[in-house]
Protein backbone atom coordinates (compact mmCIF):
# COMPACT_ATOMS: atom_id res chain seq x y z
CA UNK A 1 0.00 0.00 0.00
CA UNK A 2 1.50 3.58 -1.17
CA UNK A 3 0.11 6.45 0.41
CA UNK A 4 0.74 9.98 -1.09
CA UNK A 5 1.05 13.37 0.50
CA UNK A 6 0.94 16.42 -0.54
CA UNK A 7 4.24 18.39 0.42
CA UNK A 8 3.32 21.62 1.47
CA UNK A 9 0.49 20.22 3.43
CA UNK A 10 1.26 16.56 4.40
CA UNK A 11 -2.68 15.91 3.43
CA UNK A 12 -2.98 12.75 1.66
CA UNK A 13 -3.59 12.70 -2.01
CA UNK A 14 -4.77 9.35 -3.18
CA UNK A 15 -3.44 5.86 -1.32
CA UNK A 16 -3.13 2.84 -3.95
CA UNK A 17 -2.66 -0.58 -3.72
CA UNK A 18 -3.65 -4.14 -5.28
CA UNK A 19 -6.87 -6.02 -4.94
CA UNK A 20 -7.29 -9.26 -6.08
CA UNK A 21 -9.81 -11.41 -7.29
CA UNK A 22 -11.70 -14.18 -4.69
CA UNK A 23 -10.20 -17.08 -7.29
CA UNK A 24 -6.53 -16.06 -7.58
CA UNK A 25 -4.49 -14.44 -5.10
CA UNK A 26 -1.98 -14.37 -8.08
CA UNK A 27 -3.57 -11.52 -9.80
CA UNK A 28 -3.20 -8.04 -8.67
CA UNK A 29 -6.30 -5.07 -10.01
CA UNK A 30 -4.56 -1.84 -9.23
CA UNK A 31 -6.84 0.22 -6.80
CA UNK A 32 -6.24 3.90 -5.77
CA UNK A 33 -8.38 5.97 -4.02
CA UNK A 34 -8.20 9.94 -4.67
CA UNK A 35 -8.51 12.48 -2.07
CA UNK A 36 -9.44 16.82 -2.89
CA UNK A 37 -11.38 19.78 -2.27
CA UNK A 38 -9.94 19.74 1.47
CA UNK A 39 -11.86 22.19 3.56
CA UNK A 40 -11.50 23.47 7.21
CA UNK A 41 -14.23 21.86 9.63
CA UNK A 42 -14.49 22.39 13.42
CA UNK A 43 -10.47 22.97 13.07
CA UNK A 44 -9.95 19.91 10.96
CA UNK A 45 -9.00 19.09 7.18
CA UNK A 46 -11.59 17.61 5.69
CA UNK A 47 -11.26 16.39 2.09
CA UNK A 48 -14.92 16.88 0.04
CA UNK A 49 -14.43 15.05 -2.97
CA UNK A 50 -12.97 11.86 -3.45
CA UNK A 51 -12.82 9.18 -6.13
CA UNK A 52 -12.01 5.52 -5.94
CA UNK A 53 -9.97 3.92 -9.02
CA UNK A 54 -10.30 0.25 -9.91
CA UNK A 55 -7.83 -1.11 -12.74
CA UNK A 56 -7.42 2.33 -14.34
CA UNK A 57 -11.70 3.49 -14.23
CA UNK A 58 -13.52 5.56 -12.22
CA UNK A 59 -15.98 3.59 -10.05
CA UNK A 60 -16.81 6.03 -6.98
CA UNK A 61 -16.80 9.53 -7.50
CA UNK A 62 -17.85 11.37 -4.51
CA UNK A 63 -18.95 14.98 -2.89
CA UNK A 64 -19.16 15.31 0.51
CA UNK A 65 -22.05 18.64 0.88
CA UNK A 66 -21.80 18.71 4.90
CA UNK A 67 -19.78 17.40 7.50
CA UNK A 68 -19.85 17.44 11.28
CA UNK A 69 -17.70 16.36 14.15
CA UNK A 70 -18.50 15.38 17.99
CA UNK A 71 -22.32 15.61 17.10
CA UNK A 72 -24.88 13.13 18.79
CA UNK A 73 -22.43 11.40 21.15
CA UNK A 74 -22.64 12.05 24.84
CA UNK A 75 -18.74 11.17 26.10
CA UNK A 76 -20.69 9.29 29.11
CA UNK A 77 -20.93 6.39 26.44
CA UNK A 78 -16.98 6.00 26.26
CA UNK A 79 -16.46 5.97 30.56
CA UNK A 80 -15.45 2.54 31.53
CA UNK A 81 -17.68 0.77 34.25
Amino acid sequence: MDFYLDPATFLPLAIAFNSHTDTNMNVNIPTEVLFANYQLVSGIQVPFHFQQMFSGSVILDATVTNESFNNGVLDSVFVLP
